[in-house]
């Protein structure tokens, strides 16, 4: 064999090499194909492929195709799905505690839900790391608010309506259940069916879904007053993080966490669109009166048994922790 034709073999060895060695990650995600979000998680693909040098790779499975989160945390734990997109939803289906973040009514401002995020995240994660999960980053995409065909303020005016609990977030549903409220649990694609038979008339959502399904055309009343965050993340398994060379982990993070700070800036841009759209299309929105907030507080407060303890969601143990982060960070 001729120098030149050995040269061209060594190549040809090393690309086969290379490519025995490359990892391709599956990533599981309900974000539909062809949205900015989804283009963000693409482009979080390209730069680990970049940082690794081709050695590690994410193929997407966008707009529900491996399933609703409950079989995608299914699947990654008998490995056919190394990764995913998750909500609050799946985030508790994994540590229910993570909850804790997602009372209604706990966090008053975007300011507290930081604070929050910055100072709990981290503990979270040790816990979620014990389920042999890895959480890469966390990710907020705006808040829920009610909307109802009649105004909502006070409590009181809510609780002789039919009120969907949608049955992606059990635990938000059982807590107004609890508070005494008439719930309904419909699934997102019947909300338009359930306003439209008068089955339900009142629906908590964020307004970027409020406007994509229509609901505000038949529920055109939001009360400004925020219900809970919007929070989730982008988990692996530990068993596929741990066939990742160490060298390229820190990077990798910092590009998962690039991705969520570019979701985030965009759920907040769709969000203000989609209120300006609903405001032009006759949406109401009703301003709290000043102890509002606080008689919603109270109501859940007296039931907070479905949510915490023994027999809740959250441990009293974590439930604690953060509402003593929260009082501190109110005196500041």
């Amino acid at each position: 064999m001729n120098r030149k034709l050995f040269l061209i073999s060594i190549i040809l060895l090393t690309a086969v090499l290379f490519q025995a060695n490359a990892i391709t990650f599956k990533l599981a995600s309900l974000l539909p194909e062809g949205t900015e979000w989804n283009k963000a998680l693409q482009q979080m693909g390209a730069d680990w492929q970049q940082i690794t040098d081709g050695r590690v790779r994410i193929k997407i499975y966008p707009g529900g195709i491996a399933g609703g989160e409950s079989d995608v945390i299914r699947k990654m734990r008998i490995g056919q799905i190394d990764m995913a997109v998750l909500s609050t939803t799946g985030m508790t289906g994994i540590l229910p505690d993570t909850f804790a973040m997602n009372i209604p009514f706990m966090l008053k401002t975007e300011e507290e839900l930081d604070f929050i995020v910055q100072e709990v995240t981290p503990i979270f994660n040790d816990a979620i790391l014990e389920k042999g999960f890895v959480v890469l980053t966390w990710s907020k995409s705006g808040w829920v608010n009610f909307f109802s065909k009649d105004p909502i303020v006070e409590p009181e005016d809510m609780m002789p309506m039919k009120f969907s609990g949608s049955v992606t977030q059990p635990e938000l549903a059982e807590a107004f259940r609890n508070m005494g409220f008439n719930v309904i649990s419909l699934d997102t694609p019947d909300v338009l069916m359930g306003l439209q038979s008068g089955m339900i008339e009142s629906l908590y959502a964020s307004p970027m879904l409020a406007a994509s399904y229509q609901w505000f055309a038949l529920a055109d009343n939001m009360l400004d007053m925020k219900i809970s965050p919007i929070l989730g993340g982008i988990v692996i398994t530990e068993k596929a993080w741990n066939k990742v060379p160490d060298m390229y982990k820190k990077d990798l993070i910092a590009a998962a966490m690039k991705m969520s700070e570019s979701f985030y800036t965009e759920s907040v841009s769709l969000e203000k669109k989609a209120l300006n759209v609903m405001l032009d299309n006759g949406l109401r929105i009703n301003k709290p009166n000043p102890d509002t907030a606080d008689h919603w507080r109270a109501l859940l407060g007296e039931n907070m048994s479905v949510l915490v303890g023994d027999n809740g969601f959250v441990s009293t143990e974590s439930y604690n922790k953060v509402t003593a982060m929260l009082r501190d960070f109110r005196s500041r």
